[in-house]
């Protein structure tokens, strides 16, 4: 089968490492990773040949730089849900701790250099922080116990509304990226102002490697056995 056939999240099942790839493209591999490759190149112009040459390359040089990591894979539902509350909710919360006083403080001092883009970060800001924030207390309170005790077919009922959470907070990233032109500081910028879009940049990656084990990995095995 050639790569242009398979899964986006599939691949990077292979090799969680991959992800980075992926997020460079500028292609989803966690909400939307059931997608075939090739009809993504397609929907997005790029040419197909260049981009396998560089997966290729991004691929080998990741055999060289050691083991695949597919650490998921030996875990079973609670193992899983473990590393994602240690590994990326605990991330999660400390750095919205960290943006809570940054983006309110750029907001006061850089105001007059250019209110629209400061108002616009401050309130896409605001959104993530609040539907993530839900979004972890509902996993941690009403789902993971549920597929904990294997009672799968109520748990699939809330994977349905978890997933539109996810794709909610992937809009306002993308949102996010608009507004501040990829990210891209302005002359002005002071070491807070950089700090701010150092950690959104950061909350971003981890975000899409959390969505990935979630959606693509542990909802897929208690959909599949409901």
């Amino acid at each position: 089968m050639s790569i242009l056939e398979n899964k986006i999240n599939e691949l990077v099942k292979e090799d969680i490492r991959l992800a980075s790839f992926f997020q460079n493209e500028k292609i989803d591999f966690c909400c939307n990773g059931h997608r075939l490759v090739g009809e993504v190149l397609e929907e997005k112009g790029v040419d197909k040949d260049a981009f396998l040459l560089k997966l290729e390359n991004y691929a080998h040089n990741l055999e060289n730089e050691g083991e695949k990591e597919d650490f998921f894979k030996d875990m079973d539902d609670e193992e899983l849900i473990g590393h994602i509350r240690v590994k990326h909710h605990l991330y999660t919360r400390g750095v919205l701790k960290e943006l809570d006083q940054y983006v309110s403080s750029i907001v006061k001092a850089h105001y007059r250099h250019d209110k629209n883009l400061l108002l616009e970060i401050n309130r896409l800001y605001g959104s993530l922080r609040t539907e993530l924030l839900e979004h972890l207390i509902k996993e941690e309170v009403d789902l993971f116990p549920l597929i904990i005790e294997g009672n799968f077919k109520e748990a699939s009922a809330q994977i349905l509304e978890t997933e539109k959470e996810h794709d909610a907070a992937g809009h306002i990233l993308q949102e996010l990226r608009r507004v501040t032109n990829e990210y891209t500081l302005p002359a002005w910028a002071c070491e807070t102002f950089r700090a701010v879009y150092h950690h959104l940049e950061a909350l971003e990656s981890d975000l899409f490697r959390h969505i990935f084990l979630e959606n693509s990995v542990l909802f897929e095995r208690v959909l599949s056995a409901k």
